[in-house]
């Protein structure tokens, strides 16, 4: 896509917003003022318990009566947050279920699921997944873009750490996973992970073979791991290896890791950034930056095709 092609797709999308998506949450303000209403109600009751409670328990004696008071703080603190927070969550799975599948609509052959992202055994078995306990999809996104069949998910891992206090889930990774046909005839598994470092002659990826590639940029930024030493190389060209340096220098140094197998890419760019977001719940549903802003990802998204030339 170039930068005329651009041009055109945002022209025609500022018209599409005015016609299409402005008049749908339009109708939604009074809703969302509903759920704002309801949620500065809950900080309110939950800024005055909260404290009593606290007070409360720390004229109590005793040792015992002290650490049951302090449990019994910490998790009226977490339930206080929970229910605080649960107008905007609400309010958040309403309005994307009306408002995405409208808005995916301008690219044509696009349709979009809620919590509909990779299996357990498809996370697992790439390697360019950290470890991880839970997983959940927020959005996903299927579609055709320059004749590759594509699929977009934004994905959620976390990991149990064990405390004194029981145990929490730890966030290891958020971002967005891109999966993608391949027409090339891919029978192995190349994986290309973010380089390491000093620590890369320790890291090993399953029953994979390290792959030495003769491109000492891409050595730099990355690692290769594969079981078949010929076709992760007839793969990795010193063209398609530039393009992923490209790809790297799109998202801004970004973690970026990239699995080919079963004939598809699938590429995990880690980001701390809530993507897909085209609403506000503080200000006006008809604030057109937070739809520009989730417009503006998606053309960066179509451009990995546009880079890689699948």
């Amino acid at each position: 896509m170039d930068a005329k092609q651009k041009k055109a797709l945002r022209a025609g999308f500022d018209i599409y917003w005015a016609e299409k998506l402005a008049p749908q949450l339009a109708k939604k303000e009074a809703l969302r003022k509903r759920y704002l209403t309801r949620f500065f109600v809950m900080l309110a009751i939950a800024l005055l318990i909260i404290p009593l409670i606290y007070v409360l328990g720390s004229l109590s004696h005793g040792k015992e009566t002290f650490y049951f008071n302090r449990l019994v703080i910490s998790l009226l603190i977490a339930g206080g947050v929970f229910i605080v927070q649960h107008p905007y969550y609400h309010y958040k799975k309403h309005i994307k279920q009306d408002i995405m599948p409208l808005f995916i609509s301008y690219f044509q052959g696009f349709s979009y699921r809620n919590g509909d992202g990779l299996t357990r055994d498809e996370l697992e078995d790439s390697y360019i997944f950290p470890r991880f306990d839970t997983f959940e999809a927020d959005d996903c996104f299927e579609g055709v873009y320059q004749d590759v069949k594509m699929r977009v998910m934004e994905e959620r891992l976390k990991v149990y750490q064990h405390t004194k206090n029981g145990r929490r889930e730890v966030k290891v990774f958020q971002g967005v996973a891109v999966e993608c046909d391949v027409k090339k005839n891919i029978k192995a598994r190349t994986i290309v992970l973010k380089d390491s470092g000093i620590f890369n002659r320790f890291k090993s990826v399953g029953k994979l073979e390290r792959i030495r590639l003769e491109d000492v940029k891409f050595e730099k930024m990355f690692e290769v791991f594969g079981t078949d030493q010929i076709e992760s190389r007839r793969l990795l060209t010193p063209i398609f290896m530039e393009r992923l340096l490209k790809l790297k220098d799109l998202y801004q140094g970004k973690s970026i890791q990239f699995s080919f197998q079963y004939g598809k890419l699938l590429i995990a760019i880690a980001t701390n950034q809530d993507m897909f977001e085209p609403f506000s719940f503080f200000k006006s549903n008809l604030n057109r930056a937070k739809v520009g802003t989730v417009f503006e990802q998606f053309l960066t998204i179509f451009e990995i095709i546009d880079i890689l030339k699948l």
